[in-house]
């Protein structure tokens, strides 16, 4: 499945919130990513619809088990990157972690396993 920049960074902001063990609601998302509530309502639904969240009463959302796993697939990933932005090419924490998301969203898998190759060789 190939996912958006705004589905990945929706994914590992509730990946974030369950971590707090914190009911989420779409109000505490759109403040961890910044944006509207609307749009994260529409991010939602479409991640729903996906399968990898789903909606409690009263408006709460939670991860599905798919959705969890994807989401600390996609975190491990980003923080590899992060590492190789931020050691090999002097990138700050924000920076890097921008340009991994951006990079797992759009470059092909075997363009990010190099990466992540490239990553473990600056350990």
């Amino acid at each position: 499945m190939r996912l958006t920049d705004a589905q990945i960074r929706c994914l590992l902001a509730l990946l974030s919130l369950t971590r707090c063990g914190e009911e989420i609601a779409s109000k505490d998302v759109s403040k961890v990513l910044g944006v509207s509530r609307p749009s994260v309502h529409r991010m939602l639904e479409i991640l729903g619809k996906t399968g990898l969240t789903e909606k409690k009463p009263y408006g709460a959302v939670r991860l599905t088990p798919e959705g969890m796993g994807l989401a600390e697939a996609l975190e491990a990933r980003r923080d590899r990157l992060l590492l190789l932005f931020v050691r090999r090419f002097g990138l700050s924490m924000d920076q890097g972690a921008l340009a991994a998301t951006l990079l797992i969203s759009g470059l092909e898998e075997e363009s990010l396993n190099r990466l992540e190759a490239a990553a473990q060789e600056t350990t």
